[in-house]
């Protein structure tokens, strides 16, 4: 259909959909060299769509997705560099998206991760105060979200994700007393989620996890 009529936004971003999720299942399957080519292959497919139509948000937000898909397999892949680059692409889309609507959650959220992705990256790399400048951006974000709606559990889930990446982050420069702050912050917001019955069963394992960490930096604090 696609090939059949080019012009077909619609038949198009289908095919964009369909090489992405090749894309997901073939990183599932550690198969990182053919997902790469599937996730491209969608990337060209939105870039023309995108470029078409820059103030379509849903198109810019899938030309972010794309970037995003293929950094998370050049990461993987050890390859650093190009997965920064590529997500710093997303970036770019993605606060253009946030700053042009900064009530739509669905961009502020995918802001937040963005700058995670991005630090996830630096942190490897031994990059600590880049990363810890991103992981901040994308706390930041995730905290005006979660505030906004206390009963999200998937906002108050990311709150829980960016404060082990800051802990983490601080455990590697020696900062043990922050990191343990984040890491009780961490715990507060898990514990509250499973005493109410919002901790999804796959994150059962948290609050134990996180009280583990907790005790081995105080070990190490002496406190």
């Amino acid at each position: 259909l696609a090939a059949a009529d080019p012009r077909n936004s619609e038949w198009q971003r289908d095919l964009w959909v369909s090489f992405n999720s090749i894309g997901d299942v073939l990183r599932a399957q550690s198969d990182g060299a053919a997902a790469l080519e599937s996730y491209r292959a969608g990337l060209a497919i939105v870039e023309k769509l995108a470029a078409a139509d820059p103030r379509n948000a849903s198109w810019q937000r899938d030309l972010s997705m794309s970037f995003a898909s293929i950094g998370d397999v050049l990461a993987a892949q050890g390859n650093g560099a190009a997965a920064l680059d590529s997500y710093r692409k997303g970036l770019a889309i993605a606060e253009r998206l946030a700053a042009a609507d900064s009530g739509n959650a669905v961009w502020q959220r995918f802001l937040s991760a963005s700058y995670n992705y991005i630090g996830d990256v630096l942190s490897a790399q031994g990059y600590g105060a880049a990363a810890l400048a991103n992981y901040r951006n994308g706390l930041a974000i995730a905290e005006k979200l979660a505030t906004a709606d206390l009963r999200n559990a998937e906002w108050q889930r990311d709150l829980i994700v960016s404060n082990v990446k800051l802990a983490e982050v601080a455990t590697e420069a020696r900062d043990l007393a922050i990191a343990r702050q984040h890491y009780e912050e961490a715990l507060r917001i898990a514990q509250g989620l499973a005493s109410d019955g919002r901790l999804a069963p796959v994150d059962a394992w948290m609050p134990g996890d996180l009280q583990r960490r907790i005790e081995a930096l105080t070990k190490q604090i002496g406190g």
